[in-house]
């Protein structure tokens, strides 16, 4: 049609009218394409050529890049001619902008100017401000980005790819954006390059790899630069390429350690190919120079590296252990700094705790030194101690091994550091670089306190092991300042002190001859002072307080506690010759002033209550009102400050134990019943600073065999078991003279428990085991009738309620006791389980059947009571009811056991009673028994003792508490009264043989019950609560998930779903099934193929027959992304990174054409994939898992898409 128009015009106006043309170009949008491309075979002259040329120009400088596309789609040469104008455009704004910043830019000046003069037009663009044209300069770089550079002159690719290179550096998004989308589009065809443009790629990625920045584009960059055909990375692989990729994986976020181990992996296979570059990777210690076995090794340590730092799973991080000590081993080909990287990066603060404490536990055990590196220095300086010394580690790491408290994180530690320095005892050199490391952080005085004690004492073990260590000057120097060290708690202080001293003392007779400061010789003297003070040869036994104070200047505070022991003992004497109770007032006032004065201090706070509650005073309180309002008090005050410090627990419980037993009338004065309750409800536990000095009072003993006086009891008095037990025996003891304060303490004990919500919850801060022992202890004192029915009648209703095992075991225990005593009551626990209703309590019912069977066990039972229980028993082993069943089947046979041993023939000799007990022994289970079978076994004669109450084998029933005391706190109690000879009223309870092991059985077929118990029954449905069936929903059939009026329809097309990344054929379904259920246009899958397993097919219900699902093999996703970025899709990636946008918030809006790609199940998406995403978006979680599984995160960005974009008709 052109053509004929043309033909029409004069032929002297011909060139006029094709001029005209050309300058109308893009003046009516994409309408003018098809006349543009006309246009083309009538430019049959040169200037007009450049005319069209210069015209398309000014279009792309004004962001029709578009129209500008499609016109030189039609025409391979004008492409090429409009590239080289572009190129000549972009080289003189990237020379603008090194003239206004010369020092600011890595590629030279000569290597981006053009290479000749450029036109007018150009050159005066060029003299404007850089800053000015970014609008021109993104739309330029938008078309090279989506450029055919298969005819382009080499020269012009090469003046387009430097002038990328410098405007990545551009201070506009838009610009450094543009120039990276440009420069990929540009390492795709890098066939053009030569080497110079390799060497200013490597010349720029230094320089911006330099600056924090710019540091996430440079690695993005470097990824795409490293997967170039002739990138020739030989020529680069020195030691600043190393140490780059390093600090990316050590330093960057997730998203840049995968760029790195993807060029990481890159890097190392081509370097295996370069007889040159295999040094630069393998270490010369190991045993292997094979390059595939190279390469394999560091692909092992990609993976390991992606497993524990990427996918932080603590179980797959704990399968590479294994992988860790190959790597760590002395035949492997990885070079030590790169496990240093590995290790740094999984003890970032960032990651995982659980984590972080399996690698760090992990380098102790494995006694990790791979080499004698200042690599290694700088690793344990900066990254191992630092983590290492966390306070958390030890105060979570305390445990009790062999009744003494452990520091586990501790042991770890000094085991470690003791190792470091005994294998490497012959490098003197590098022993005393560790040796000044540790030391030097402990000069500092910053780390927290006990892991000064450990790191001390994992250097002093080594010292003591290794004969050839030895101590410079200068590390003494930093010993005898560590020796002043006052603020430390006590313990640790002493240990500390105490660890200084003989090192100095052990290193000045290993080093005989040489010359000690003055310091060192004066640590060298108060150590074997103090040792004379311990081993008695000095005279007088050690003095009390902690060691590092004996030979020091007493502080004020000191001296005032000292007058106020003193005090207390005058105190004493003078009651020993009667003093008046006004007298006694006054003073026990003076000594209480002095007390609350200094703040509660140790030693005094351990001495008074024996002082305050002496039965001399005791007496006269009695008489005394205002005595007895004062002594009274004043222990109500001791117990509450109890709570916080516990080392006065036993002196203030054994100080009323004493008075109590021994003046049964001060049990009212003093109000034993709430002092008992005020435990009972609240017994106070240690602190974590307590357990911590517990823990090191065990590693102070162990310096020298002279330091055992020095134990817990030296510093801190009776533990606070010892005082529990005086507690629960002191309650034993009361219903000898205390009969009306045992009751009204036994009804105090209960009330809770009976008026408790229903149902109950399984733990609660009210309800303790101390409480239910120390009602046991009253219940087996009562001995009125009238009391005992009501009491049963309570305990019933307490057990039909408690789902705790360890609750239900002592409630048992009582209602067994009280049905000895009183015979005639047990007919109605024979009725209970008569009844034919036992639906509505099952654990209820149980319990009784086990009561009685017990009760059978004793001898006041006879054969009519056997017979009765055994007829109940037979319908209750057939119950519909799993626990009532269960149990009757499991105590039916003891039932038979109990009939054969006291020849009860009419149940031994009833057929029916023997085939059940045969049937019942053929079964597996009753052979194996489960472990809480034998834990919850209770003879009630047997078994009825105080060491059963304290550690019986029913602890273990579940794991809610600890037990309080032991049995050798009982019997030390029982030897400090028989020291005393106080003549004490009987115990309800015997003390009992030591517990017997527990024999080895199967492990317990239930979990411990947590907090929210499961098998706790739902609450009864209301009028109101309504709990509908499940129903197909009826959202498929509205037209939009909300009445916004704005949200527009949804077009099937406008979205495509990638999950090629993911394996798992289950997933796959479950994203088929959503993806169409949501709207999208397309699904594409590795290989489609997995759509006739059945696992896919049980998950999609037949979705796939109504979605697209196409292929889309892994190697090929990032040429196929690429692909759809230059059409017009944003590449959305759903992982969790730095740059990650949290879907949902105010600045993620999800475009409209969108490409969203979905990674794998364990390894999320890889760098090359990333690195095609030009958005990446996240879930926010609130819960402690940290990932949703891949069809469901899928489902929740379907769904927020279609949120922002309204629903439709498809």
């Amino acid at each position: 049609m052109l053509r004929s128009l043309l033909l029409r015009v004069p032929p002297d106006e011909r060139t006029e009218a094709i001029r005209a043309a050309v300058d109308s170009v893009g003046s009516g949008g994409t309408a003018d394409i098809g006349l543009t491309v006309s246009l083309l075979p009538e430019l049959l002259d040169d200037d007009l050529k450049q005319r069209l040329r210069a015209r398309l120009l000014r279009l792309l400088e004004g962001g029709q890049t578009d129209l500008v596309r499609a016109v030189c789609a039609q025409d391979a040469v004008l492409q090429r001619d409009l590239l080289h104008q572009v190129a000549q455009r972009l080289a003189s704004f990237a020379g603008e902008m090194h003239r206004q910043s010369p020092t600011d830019q890595a590629v030279p000046i000569e290597n981006v100017m053009p290479l000749r003069e450029s036109t007018p037009s150009t050159q005066s663009s060029a003299t404007g401000r850089c800053e000015d044209d970014t609008g021109t300069i993104g739309h330029l770089l938008t078309f090279v980005k989506s450029a055919d550079f298969s005819g382009v002159e080499p020269e012009s690719f090469d003046r387009l790819f430097n002038a990328a290179l410098v405007l990545l550096e551009h201070k506009a998004i838009i610009v450094s954006a543009g120039a990276h989308e440009g420069l990929a589009s540009l390492f795709q065809a890098s066939s053009h390059m030569l080497r110079a443009p390799h060497q200013l790629v490597w010349a720029s990625l230094q320089r911006m790899l330099a600056q924090e920045h710019s540091r996430g584009l440079a690695y993005a960059i470097w990824l795409r630069w490293a997967f170039c055909e002739n990138a020739e990375l030989c020529v680069f692989l020195g030691r600043p390429y190393w140490d780059f990729l390093r600090q990316g994986l050590q330093y960057g976020d997730g998203e840049r350690r995968k760029q790195c181990l993807a060029i990481l992996k890159q890097s190392v296979a081509i370097a295996a190919g370069d007889e040159s570059s295999m040094a630069k990777i393998y270490s010369r210690e190991g045993g292997t120079t094979d390059r595939t076995a190279i390469v394999a090794q560091y692909d092992r340590f990609c993976t390991v590296f992606e497993t524990i730092v990427l996918g932080r799973y603590l179980n797959q991080v704990i399968e590479c252990e294994d992988d860790l000590g190959l790597l760590a081993s002395p035949d492997s080909a990885l070079q030590a700094e790169w496990l240093y990287t590995l290790l740094a990066s999984a003890l970032h603060p960032k990651l995982q705790d659980a984590n972080r404490r399996f690698i760090g536990n992990w380098i102790m055990r494995s006694h990790f030194h791979p080499g004698t590196s200042e690599a290694f220095i700088s690793f344990f300086r900066f990254t191992f101690l630092p983590w290492a010394t966390q306070g958390s580690l030890f105060t979570s790491t305390l445990r009790k091994e062999a009744e003494c408290l452990r520091c586990k994180h501790g042991d770890r530690l000094a085991g470690y550091i003791q190792h470091l320095l005994q294998h490497y005892s012959s490098h003197l050199a590098f022993t005393s670089l560790i040796v000044n490391v540790l030391l030097d952080l402990l000069v500092t005085r910053r780390s927290f306190a006990y892991a000064n004690v450990y790191i001390l004492e994992g250097l002093a073990r080594a010292f003591d092991v290794s004969r050839t260590l030895a101590l410079v000057a200068g590390e003494l120097e930093k010993l005898a300042s560590l020796a002043s060290w006052a603020a430390l708690p006590e313990v640790a202080g002493d240990h500390v002190f105490l660890r200084c001293l003989k090192l100095c003392r052990d290193n000045s007779s290993r080093t005989a001859g040489s010359v000690q400061s003055e310091h060192v010789v004066k640590l060298i003297t108060r150590w074997n002072e103090i040792e004379a003070l311990l081993d008695g040869t000095a005279g007088g036994g050690p003095p009390p307080g902690a060691v590092a104070t004996w030979h020091s200047e007493r502080s004020n505070r000191d001296v005032r506690e000292d007058a106020a022991i003193e005090l207390c003992h005058v105190f004493r004497i003078d009651l020993e010759q009667s003093l008046e109770p006004r007298d006694a007032e006054a003073k026990l006032l003076e000594i209480w002033t002095d007390l609350e004065y200094l703040e509660y201090p140790k030693r005094l706070l351990i001495l008074f209550p024996g002082v305050l509650l002496d039965p001399k005073l005791a007496i006269e309180t009695l008489d005394c009102e205002e005595l007895s309002n004062s002594v009274v008090e004043m222990v109500r005050k001791l117990q509450f400050v109890s709570r916080s410090r516990t080392y006065l627990v036993s002196p203030l419980v054994l100080a009323v134990r004493h008075v109590v037993l021994a003046l049964p009338a001060t049990a009212a004065v003093l109000n034993v019943k709430q002092f008992i309750l005020g435990y009972a409800e609240h017994l106070p536990e240690a602190t974590v600073d307590l357990r911590l000095e517990d823990a090191t009072s065990h590693v102070l003993q162990s310096i020298a065999p002279t330091f055992k006086a020095l134990s817990y009891e030296y510093y801190f008095g009776p533990r606070a078991t010892l005082g529990a037990a005086a507690l629960l025996d002191m309650t034993s003891r009361l219903g000898s003279n205390c009969s009306d304060v045992l009751v009204s303490l036994l009804n105090d004990l209960l009330e809770p428990w009976t008026s408790q919500t229903v149902p109950p919850p399984t733990i609660s801060p009210w309800k303790s085991t101390l409480q239910l022992q120390l009602a046991l202890l009253c219940c087996e004192q009562v001995r009125s009738d009238v009391v005992i029915e009501g009491l049963l009648e309570r305990l019933h209703y307490i057990l039909s309620l408690e789902p705790l095992p360890r609750f239900r075991y002592l409630l048992t225990w009582m209602l067994v006791r009280i049905y000895i005593k009183h015979e005639l009551l047990r007919a109605g626990l024979l009725s209970q389980l008569a009844t034919k209703d036992h639906h509505a309590n099952p654990k209820y019912v149980a319990s009784l059947m086990k009561i009685a069977v017990m009760l059978a066990s004793t001898e006041h039972a006879d054969a009519n009571f056997g017979s009765k229980l055994a007829a109940a028993m037979i319908p209750l082993a057939a119950s519909s009811k799993i626990i009532i069943r269960h149990e009757a089947q499991w105590q039916f046979p003891m039932l038979m056991d109990i009939a054969r041993s006291r020849s009860w023939h009419t149940i031994t000799d009833n057929v029916a009673f023997v085939a059940l007990d045969e049937y019942i022994r053929n079964l597996d289970l009753f052979e194996h028994p489960p472990l809480e079978r034998l834990l919850d076994r209770f003879d009630p004669v047997k078994d009825h003792t105080l060491t059963n109450l304290v550690e019986g084998p029913w602890y273990g029933l579940d794991n809610t508490e600890e037990p309080i005391c032991r049995r050798e706190d009982l019997v030390d109690l029982y030897k400090r009264d028989a020291e005393h000879d106080n003549g004490l009223p009987p115990s309800c309870m015997p003390l009992g043989a030591p517990p017997a092991p527990i024999p080895a059985t199967a492990a317990s077929s239930e979990p411990p019950l947590p907090v929210d118990d499961p098998q706790r029954p739902l609450p009864a449905s209301q009028p109101n609560d309504s709990r509908a069936l499940q129903t197909k929903g009826s959202a498929s059939t509205s037209t939009t998930l909300t009445p916004t009026p704005h949200l527009r329809p949804l077009h099937n097309n406008d979205l495509i779903v990638i999950a090629s990344l993911v394996e798992n054929p289950h997933n796959l379904g479950g994203l088929s099934r959503i993806s169409e259920a949501l709207g999208a246009s397309a699904l594409h899958l590795a290989n489609p193929n997995v759509v006739t397993t059945k696992a896919f097919l049980s998950v999609s219900v037949a979705s796939h027959l109504h979605l697209p699902i196409l292929p889309l093999p892994i190697p090929a996703l990032p040429s196929y992304l690429a692909a759809k970025r230059g059409e017009g899709w944003t590449v959305v990636g759903l992982e969790q990174t730095d740059r990650s946008l949290v879907l949902g918030s105010e600045g993620c809006k999800l475009p409209r054409k969108v490409v969203l790609v979905l990674g794998s199940e364990r390894a999320g998406i890889p760098a090359r994939v990333l690195a095609e995403c030009g958005v990446l978006v996240e879930i926010e979680q609130r819960g402690v898992t940290r990932s949703l599984n891949v069809q469901t995160a899928a489902g929740v960005v379907l769904f927020e898409y279609m949120r922002q974009h309204g629903v439709g008709a498809r």
